[in-house]
C-alpha cells in the first residue's frame, strides 16, 4: 500500500493539496477535500500511461467539497502502466497526482507491448522519509473525509437512539448509494426490501470506541431460522433492540425478541 498526495494545479501551478490517492493491488482510492462548488456533483478521474493517453476510470461523487470512492485497476490501465492520476476539476484548474517520472525516453509505438514498468516508484532514503510522514497526513485527511460524510449524512437523515455506545440514523433501501459502491447491491437485497417492507425501516449505525465502524442494521425478530437466513446474505449479528430502547442492562438476545440484523458496512 502507497499513498501520495493529489496536487491542486491551476493553469499549470500548484495552489495547495486537495486530496489523496492510496495505491492498492487491485486499484486505488481517491480522496478529495476542498473541491470548488464549480466542480458540480462529481469529477471524472482518468489514468495517464507513457504515451499520454487518458483512460477514464470512472467518476467521484462530489458533496460539500469532499468525495471518495475505490477505482479498480484494468488490464488497460494499472499501476505498472500508470504514470499520474488525473482530476479535471473546472477550467484550466484539476487534480494530478504522479506516481513516477515520465521516462525521458519513450518507446516507440510498436514496442509499448515490450515495454517492461518499475512496479514501484524509486526512493532515496530522504524520500522515503517523506514517505512516511505522507502517510500519516494523508490517513488523517482520509479519517476527516469520513468524519465530515457521517456529519452531513446526520444532518441528511433522521437520528435514532438505539444504544448510547452507537450513533444511527434512519434510512430507506433506495439510500444504500450513501454507502461505498460495493455495497450498493443492498438497495435490491430481497432480505433488505423483505424486512423493510414489514417495518418501514433501516438504520445505520457508526460504533467510535477502538475504531470507527459501520453497520447496516435490518429490523426484525430473532429466531434461529431468521437468523440462518440473515447470515446467508451476510448479516453476522443480532442487536436486541428492546433491550437497548428500554435500557434493560441484560442484553442477552432470546427467541422472539425484537432487534436488528447487523451487516457490517462502509461508507
Amino acid at each position: 500500500m502507497q499513498f501520495f498526495y493529489i496536487d491542486y494545479m491551476n493553469n499549470g501551478k500548484k495552489e495547495r493539496n486537495i486530496g489523496f490517492l492510496r495505491v492498492e493491488d487491485d486499484g486505488f482510492h481517491v480522496g478529495l477535500r476542498g473541491v470548488p462548488q464549480q466542480c458540480g456533483s462529481s469529477c471524472r478521474v482518468y489514468a495517464i500511461n507513457i504515451y499520454d493517453e487518458k483512460i477514464l476510470m470512472g467518476e467521484i461523487p462530489i458533496k460539500g467539497g469532499y468525495g471518495m470512492k475505490k477505482f479498480q485497476w484494468s488490464n488497460k490501465a494499472n499501476f505498472a502502466h500508470c504514470v499520474r492520476i488525473e482530476i479535471p476539476i473546472y477550467g484550466t484548474r484539476k487534480g494530478v497526482c504522479v506516481l513516477r517520472e515520465q521516462p525521458s525516453v519513450i518507446p516507440k509505438e510498436q514496442d509499448r507491448n515490450n515495454i517492461v514498468y518499475e512496479s514501484n516508484p524509486i526512493l532515496t532514503p530522504e524520500n522515503k522519509t517523506v514517505s512516511t510522514e505522507q502517510q500519516v497526513h494523508c490517513q488523517d485527511i482520509y479519517e476527516e473525509i469520513h468524519e465530515d460524510k457521517w456529519q452531513q449524512l446526520m444532518k441528511l437523515y433522521p437520528e435514532i437512539h438505539i444504544c448510547p455506545e452507537a450513533q444511527s440514523i434512519l434510512i430507506r433501501p433506495r439510500d444504500a448509494v450513501i454507502l461505498a459502491e460495493k455495497y450498493h447491491e443492498l438497495a435490491a437485497n430481497s432480505f433488505v426490501l423483505h424486512a423493510y417492507y414489514n417495518y418501514r425501516q433501516l438504520l445505520l449505525f457508526r460504533y467510535a470506541q477502538k475504531e470507527i465502524q459501520y453497520y447496516l442494521g435490518v429490523p426484525g425478530v430473532y429466531y434461529e431460522r431468521e437468523q440462518r437466513v440473515a447470515q446467508m446474505f451476510g448479516f453476522e449479528g443480532f442487536e436486541n433492540g428492546e433491550a437497548r430502547m428500554q435500557q434493560d442492562a441484560d442484553q442477552k438476545v432470546y427467541k422472539g425478541c425484537f432487534g436488528y440484523y447487523m451487516k457490517r458496512v462502509e461508507i
